[in-house]
């Protein structure tokens, strides 16, 4: 099962714990999600991609430490998309574009992680 076809919550599976660091990417091309996906495993964390249609579901059961997300993803939905982050604890990492530099990349997701960690243990 590839990451696109996560069910939103698993027939007979309760919420993962607490202790999973997972990062949620949304809507993202297959380039994108590998290079994020080699990333967060890097940081000690698993990457999982979902489509807008599955978002909320998906956020709700994973509990990521961050969502990922371009700009023109974002520009759906903005106030919605950083009220689901605020409501599950989660940083919102947007994106500039898909072709974002790794630099940048690994930039804005380890501080996102970092955060999200820190605040999650307070």
């Amino acid at each position: 099962m590839s990451a696109r076809e996560l069910p939103t919550r698993p027939a007979g599976r309760s919420k993962l714990t607490a202790s999973a660091s997972v990062v949620l990417i949304v809507s993202a091309s297959e380039q994108l999600a590998e290079r994020c996906r080699r990333l967060v495993f890097v940081e000690g964390a698993d990457l999982l991609a979902c489509d807008l249609v599955s978002l909320r579901g998906s956020a709700a059961w994973l509990n990521p430490l961050a969502i990922v997300m371009t700009q023109d993803v974002r520009a759906f939905d903005p106030e919605g998309f950083m009220e689901l982050s605020r409501r599950i604890g989660a940083e919102l990492v947007v994106l500039p574009s898909e072709s974002v530099s790794d630099t940048q990349l690994t930039a804005m997701i380890t501080a996102a992680l970092d955060i999200a960690q820190r605040r999650r243990t307070d």
